[in-house]
C-alpha cells in the first residue's frame, strides 16, 4: 500500500499540463492541433513545438458538476447542496441517473511536424493521464439524507490510467481530391486504477449500515516497484533521488495506439468532408505490480445511534472476499471519433463547419456537435467561433480559437464551453461575484512553437495565384 500511495503522489505532482483536444481549432488550417483529432487534416506549415509550452491545456467534461447544481444562495451566502436549508429533492431532480466526469490531462515533452516534397510528417511524446468516473444518482441520494433505506450503487465507477506515448504520423495527398493519415504510436504504462461496482446494495437502518458487495478493484504501479525498495519504509527524499535513474526501464507495461483519418475534397474545394478514429489500442499490465480484488459479500457495522448520533466501536463486524493473486490484464484505451464537413466561401476567406466528436470512455461515453464558422484574413491569421451542443444534460455553449502562423512563429489560443449566461452571487464573506452558474464543462487551450518551411495553400488560393488575382512575394 505505501508503495502506491507513494507512486500516486508522485505521478499528481509532476507538472502536468491537460492537452485536451479543442474542437474548436478542427477546421483551422494553420493549427498544429488539429492534426491531433485528425492525422489527415495538416497545419498549413512545419513546426518545432517548446517543450512545456507546445499544448498547454485544462480539459474537462462532466454532466453534473455546476455552480447552480452544487451551490446555493441563502441568507448566510454561497451554501452546498449538502446545507440543512437546501431542499433535497430539489437537488436531487438536477441531477441526471448516471453523474460522469472526464479528465484528460497531457503534456507534450516533443513535438515535431514537417511538409516534404510529398508528405506531411509528424513525430511527437507526450505523458498523459486520463481521469473517469460514474457515479449514480443514488450515492448523492445516500449522503444527502443520511437516512434510512436501500440505496443501489449500480454501475459505480473510478478509474485512474497513466502513460507515455510516442507517435510517429504522417499525411499522404492523393493527387488534389483526398488526404490520409495515420499515426502509429508505442505506448508505456506507468500507473492505472480502477473501481468497478457491478451492483452493491446498501441498507441504512437507526443502529447499522450493511451492504451487500460486488465488484472489482485492479490497479498496477510499477514505476512504485522501481523508486521504493522492497520492505522499505517510503523515504520521499530517496524516491526523489531516484526518479531520474528509473528511466523507462522501471516500466515494463508496453501497448500501441492508432489514430486513422482521411478527408475528401468536393466541389471544387469548396466542400471538404473528413472522419476519424483517434486513441484506438490499448496497454498490457504487467502482472509484477498489480494488485486486483473481488469484491463479494457482506459488510456490516453496528456501531451508532442515527438518532443520538453516538457511536461505539466495539461493535464491528466487517467481512470481505479475500484478495486474488497479480495477473497481467489488456485495458483498452479511450478512443475517440470525429466526422466534420467544411463548406468555404470567398476564396476560402470564411467557411462554415460541422464536427461531430464522440468518445467512448472505459465506463461511459459521451458526444458532442459543434458549429463554428472560421475566418482566414491572412494566410498567416486564423481565428474561429463556434457553438456546441452537448449531452441533453448540458446547455450549448461557445468556443472561440485564434491562430498566427506566419513564417518562424505559431501561437494558438483556444477555449471551448464557455458558458455566457453567468448571475451575482454572495460569498459567506459577503462579497458579491459574477459567476457562470451553468458551466460544467471546460477546456482551455495554449500553443507555442517555431512554424517551419513555406506555408501549403488550398486549391482555391492556387487558383487565385495561376490567375494573378493573388500575388505572392517572392513568387514569379
Amino acid at each position: 500500500m505505501k508503495r502506491y500511495i507513494a507512486i500516486l503522489l508522485f505521478v499528481v505532482a509532476l507538472p502536468i499540463a491537460a492537452m485536451a483536444q479543442v474542437r474548436t481549432s478542427y477546421f483551422m488550417e494553420g493549427s498544429t492541433f488539429r492534426t491531433d483529432m485528425n492525422p489527415a487534416l495538416a497545419p498549413t506549415r512545419g513546426y518545432v513545438n517548446f517543450p512545456m509550452l507546445g499544448g498547454v491545456s485544462l480539459g474537462v467534461n462532466n454532466n453534473f458538476l455546476s455552480i447552480e447544481n452544487m451551490l446555493y444562495p441563502t441568507k448566510e451566502g454561497l451554501v452546498t447542496f449538502m446545507h440543512k436549508s437546501v431542499d433535497r429533492n430539489d437537488f436531487l431532480k438536477r441531477l441526471p441517473r448516471n453523474n460522469t466526469l472526464q479528465l484528460s490531462l497531457s503534456e507534450q515533452l516533443v513535438g515535431f511536424g514537417a511538409h516534404t516534397k510529398r508528405f506531411f510528417w509528424s513525430f511527437g511524446m507526450n505523458v498523459r493521464m486520463d481521469v473517469s468516473a460514474n457515479i449514480p444518482k443514488q450515492f448523492f441520494s445516500l449522503v444527502t439524507s443520511l437516512g434510512q433505506g436501500e440505496y443501489s450503487m449500480k454501475n459505480m465507477s473510478l478509474g485512474l490510467n497513466t502513460y507515455m506515448e510516442t507517435y510517429l504520423g504522417a499525411a499522404i495527398p492523393i493527387k488534389e481530391i483526398a488526404t490520409v493519415g495515420f499515426r502509429v504510436k508505442g505506448l508505456v504504462g506507468m500507473v492505472h486504477a480502477s473501481l468497478d461496482v457491478n451492483n452493491t446494495m446498501i441498507n441504512v437502518t437507526d443502529e447499522s449500515v450493511s451492504a451487500r458487495l460486488a465488484g472489482e478493484l485492479r490497479g498496477c504501479a510499477p514505476m512504485a516497484k522501481a523508486l521504493i525498495p522492497e520492505g522499505e519504509e517510503v523515504d520521499v527524499d530517496e524516491m526523489l533521488s531516484n526518479i531520474g535513474k528509473v528511466g523507462i526501464g522501471g516500466m515494463t507495461n508496453g501497448g500501441v495506439a492508432f489514430d486513422l483519418g482521411a478527408e475528401v475534397r468536393l466541389l471544387d474545394d469548396h466542400l471538404r468532408v473528413s472522419a476519424a478514429v483517434t486513441d484506438l489500442g490499448f496497454i498490457s499490465w504487467n502482472k509484477n505490480a498489480t494488485v486486483s480484488a473481488k469484491m463479494g459479500g457482506a459488510f456490516a457495522y453496528n456501531g451508532f445511534d442515527l438518532q443520538t448520533g453516538e457511536v461505539d466501536l466495539n461493535k464491528e463486524d466487517i467481512t470481505f472476499e479475500g484478495v486474488d493473486s497479480p495477473k497481467g490484464y489488456l485495458q483498452r484505451m479511450n478512443c475517440s471519433i470525429n466526422v466534420g464537413a467544411e463548406y468555404t466561401i470567398l476564396n476560402n476567406r470564411i467557411s462554415f463547419g460541422l464536427l461531430s466528436h464522440t468518445k467512448f470512455c472505459q465506463m461511459f461515453n459521451y458526444s458532442e456537435l459543434t458549429a463554428s464558422v472560421n475566418f482566414k484574413p491572412l494566410r498567416w491569421l486564423t481565428a474561429t467561433v463556434s457553438h456546441t451542443l452537448l449531452n441533453k444534460n448540458q446547455p450549448g455553449v461557445f468556443g472561440f480559437a485564434l491562430n498566427l502562423h506566419p513564417a518562424g512563429f505559431n501561437l494558438f489560443l483556444g477555449a471551448d464551453f464557455i458558458d455566457l449566461k453567468f448571475a451575482p452571487m454572495t460569498a459567506a464573506s459577503g462579497n458579491r461575484m459574477l459567476l457562470p452558474v451553468r458551466q460544467r464543462s471546460v477546456n482551455l487551450n495554449m500553443g507555442l512553437g517555431f512554424s517551419l518551411g513555406r506555408a501549403k495553400y488550398s486549391k482555391a488560393y492556387k487558383d487565385d495565384v495561376a490567375a494573378g488575382r493573388v500575388k505572392v512575394r517572392g513568387e514569379k
